[in-house]
């Protein structure tokens, strides 16, 4: 189960989008991009078993969009490391 799933593998399947990030930013507002937003489609998923993807899609349901897709956004530090 998730002891075989392979990070790597997975981090392959994950995309991640880049925006300017809203609010105060001092010198870095409008130039540099930190705003992060992971993007992961469990239904299209190769890598995890159906098994898994249904655990997934029910403890992460409020956080899916209507493909299945997970979306995560971070856009409180002001690099894209914090």
């Amino acid at each position: 189960m998730l002891q075989n799933i392979d990070l790597n593998k997975i981090l392959k399947e994950v995309k991640f989008n880049t925006s300017r990030s809203g609010g105060k930013g001092g010198q870095n507002v409008n130039k540099v991009e930190t705003k992060v937003e992971l993007v992961y489609n469990i239904t299209g998923s190769m890598v995890i078993d159906e098994e898994i993807k249904d655990i997934l899609r029910k403890k992460l349901y409020n956080k899916l969009d209507s493909e299945h897709n997970l979306r995560i956004t971070s856009q409180t530090e002001r690099t894209q490391l914090g």
